[in-house]
């Protein structure tokens, strides 16, 4: 999609707005939408991210219900939540500044934000770690088989976090620094970007945070402050290896099917696929065998 312009107006009457290209993430793009006084951001995704995206939309929408602040949805003139055909939504526009996470600070405010989304989203203990992501790791998927590490590692973190029973509530998924939004002005920061979104184990959005930052011994505060105000038991940290090297293998996965079917969503060039399967690799032998 080049400009919403058009379907912004159709499906959510918002007739002559301002419409700026902000760019997108690694799977969409976006747009800055100004209108009688109000600003907003258009997100495009592709058909096959359609039902990420309603799902996401429709996590954000209850989070912002429930107090938090996550880009909340506007529903189009008919009701639903998000456009389907072309798959696109309108988000309320958080106000402030993207995190990092270079700072102890910053990594508190994280820690704090996706602590208090977890434990507000019915925490529970969860079935096996076998029924998750198996959209998202699995030796079958586009591109995987064209790396034999990765189908090893996948074959292990699975045999790994299987049988664990751990802690599964509301994820974010991909709870990346920048994902977060801190309003200096009233303290508060906000999470969004809900594309994804699902059930699963919280160790899941741990070990992203994690890997995000650098790695636990650059996440300390991130990690010390999680413990404090998050709902994961004390004894459950002890799987925080298991879950990162998960969060790798998915992280493979996602750059050999980029690779496979030539994906450049983002703006992403070829040799940046290349990079992010490569890093994904490095991590993994970095962070030894596992349990499996």
């Amino acid at each position: 999609m080049t400009d919403p312009t058009e379907l912004l107006e159709r499906f959510w009457g918002v007739a002559d707005a301002r419409v700026s290209r902000l760019g997108g993430g690694m799977n969409s793009e976006t747009w800055l939408v100004d209108h009688q006084g109000a600003t907003y951001v258009a997100k495009s995704v592709s058909p096959a991210a359609l039902a990420d995206l309603v799902s996401g939309c429709e996590v954000a929408a209850a989070l912002a219900d429930a107090g938090f602040v996550t880009g909340r949805p506007v529903p189009t003139r008919d009701g639903r939540i998000a456009c389907t055909e072309p798959p696109l939504a309108l988000l309320e526009r958080v106000s402030g500044r993207e995190l990092d996470g270079e700072t102890a600070e910053e990594q508190r405010w994280m820690a704090r934000t996706l602590a208090g989304i977890h434990a507000a989203s019915g925490p529970a203990s969860g079935p096996s770690t076998a029924a998750f992501a198996t959209d998202w790791i699995s030796p079958q998927l586009p591109g995987v088989e064209a790396h034999p590490w990765l189908t090893t590692a996948i074959g292990a973190v699975r045999a790994e976090t299987a049988q664990l029973k751990v802690t599964w509530s509301q994820l974010h998924t991909d709870p990346a620094p920048e994902a977060f939004i801190h309003d200096d002005s009233t303290g508060v920061t906000g999470l969004i970007d809900w594309t994804g979104a699902r059930k699963g184990p919280v160790l899941y959005d741990v070990a992203s945070a994690v890997m995000y930052l650098g790695g636990p011994d650059r996440a300390t505060a991130f990690l010390d402050t999680y413990q404090s105000h998050g709902p994961l038991a004390a004894q459950e940290m002890q799987y925080l290896d298991a879950f990162r090297r998960f969060r790798e293998a998915v992280q493979g996965a996602y750059f050999a099917r980029r690779l496979a079917v030539n994906d450049l969503t983002g703006g992403i060039d070829q040799a940046e696929n290349h990079k992010g399967l490569s890093d994904a690799r490095r991590r993994i032998v970095a962070l030894g065998p596992g349990a499996g």
